[in-house]
């Protein structure tokens, strides 16, 4: 049984404009997935929970951020405009589960159709927010909220949680105020003298590497049996422990051991030094950003040469490698579409940046944790590396590395296009991801790369 509730809502501040440069970064996304993404989330509500308190919450969020009360204007051959509205009413779905049914599957199957392909989103009649309360006889179990990545990125959904939690007990109102930039004012900043300063300099740095860089990551592979688009799942316990280990020798996060790793191993499979990968970054270390819903999350691309070094050595320049880029991935992104299409034409081949890292961890900490394990630990781990392969015909055009959230394990998620890179190809980069840090664990004179 299903039922909705009508859920009224207020807050601060309306008006129209464009989309900010991390929102036109998710609407390419959608262009050329042909279809929209939703950040989902599912979790258990605690006991005594009611409609009446879900209900509350939703109101509250609602009124509480603009990015939520946004509309989209899409009319073909005109950019994508943006409304934000002061006042309205959503829709709160509360579904029973049947006696016999688990209310997580049925949580799940929710989550699943509000992900589809085929489930409507009508950009300027629907609010970019789903929400709903599964009960289980009576009693409220979990809850399902979907809001559209146009309004928000994984940070900015952690930034609402936050939010939420930090309500006051009693009368539940919010922390303070909203003192974070909302998206529209995001586009004023940017068109102005701050916003074209801070997208110039990232141009200049695009611009310089473009005229370096290798122009191919891959080789073109030959004709790929099987289905072209896909996914490896890649799961090791044995590269978790030694990049614990590496962390604490070198002193660094394990962010940048990552992705020393990721383009160790590349390196060794492809022969092509240095690895460009673009990297994904939060931004939220910018003014007034840190708390932000709205998506402000872009890609820069990161040289980093493994050639002829320790691995040590790598983990130190993908240390320094990745604060350049985290430095200049604050730009409209047309522009640098612009000068890719520039030095293609001026180099006479095209610069292949299809390659997207992106560490998305949030809930798993970054510093290593405890004492590193020893040798007989890591070896022993070794025989529990999962590689798993799955047809993904919706990732079409998608070349990506994800590190998702796990607590013992290095968890990767690989969407690869067979036609631009073999999936065994894709696989033993991975192998050699692993190879090079457990190799590296207790070594520090360890070769990197080439």
């Amino acid at each position: 049984m299903a039922e909705r509730v009508l859920v009224r809502f207020a807050g601060e501040g309306s008006g129209s404009g464009g989309l900010s440069w991390g929102q036109q970064t998710i609407w390419r996304e959608f262009e050329g997935l042909g279809v929209p993404v939703w950040l989902t989330g599912l979790v258990p509500v605690r006991p005594g929970w009611t409609v009446g308190d879900q209900a509350d919450e939703l109101a509250f969020v609602m009124s509480r951020n603009q990015s939520l009360r946004t509309r989209l204007v899409v009319r073909a051959g005109r950019p994508v405009r943006q409304v934000v509205h002061e006042a309205g009413e959503i829709w709160l779905r509360v579904i029973d589960a049947a006696g016999g049914e688990d209310p997580l599957e049925v949580a799940r199957d929710l989550e699943t159709a509000w992900k589809e392909r085929e489930v409507v989103y009508d950009y300027a009649g629907d609010w970019p927010v789903r929400m709903a309360l599964i009960r289980h006889r009576g009693q409220a179990a979990y809850r399902l909220q979907a809001m559209s990545h146009i309004v928000t990125d994984g940070f900015g959904a952690l930034a609402l949680s936050q939010d939420i939690a930090a309500r006051d007990p009693v009368t539940g109102g919010p922390a303070g105020p909203v003192t974070s930039m909302e998206p529209l004012e995001q586009v004023a900043w940017q068109a102005g003298p701050g916003g074209r300063r801070c997208s110039a300099m990232s141009e200049r740095y695009w611009e310089r590497l473009l005229r370096v860089i290798p122009a191919r990551r891959f080789a073109e592979p030959a004709g790929q049996p099987g289905s072209r688009y896909g996914r490896l799942a890649f799961d090791s316990r044995a590269a978790f422990l030694a990049v614990q280990a590496i962390a604490a020798r070198t002193g660094v996060a394990t962010s940048p051991v990552l992705l020393a790793a990721v383009a160790a191993g590349i390196a060794r499979v492809t022969g092509v030094s240095p690895v460009v990968p673009r990297l994904y970054v939060s931004n939220r270390f910018r003014p007034r950003l840190a708390g932000t819903v709205s998506p402000i999350a872009q890609t820069c691309a990161c040289v980093l040469d493994v050639a002829g070094i320790t691995f040590d050595e790598a983990v130190r320049r993908a240390y320094y490698a990745s604060l350049v880029a985290y430095k200049h991935a604050y730009f409209e992104p047309p522009r640098i579409r612009e000068l890719l299409a520039a030095a293609g034409r001026d180099r006479g081949e095209p610069v292949d940046l299809s390659f997207v890292y992106n560490d998305i961890r949030i809930s798993t900490p970054r510093e290593p944790a405890g004492p590193p394990a020893g040798p007989r630990d890591i070896a022993a781990a070794l025989p529990l590396t999962r590689i798993t392969w799955q047809d993904r015909p919706d990732l079409e055009g998608l070349c990506s590395i994800e590190f998702e959230d796990s607590p013992d394990t290095i968890r990767a998620l690989v969407a690869i296009d067979t036609h631009y890179i073999a999936r065994a190809q894709a696989e033993a980069c991975l192998r050699e991801m692993e190879t090079i840090a457990v190799a590296a664990a207790f070594d520090p004179d360890a070769p990197a790369g080439l």
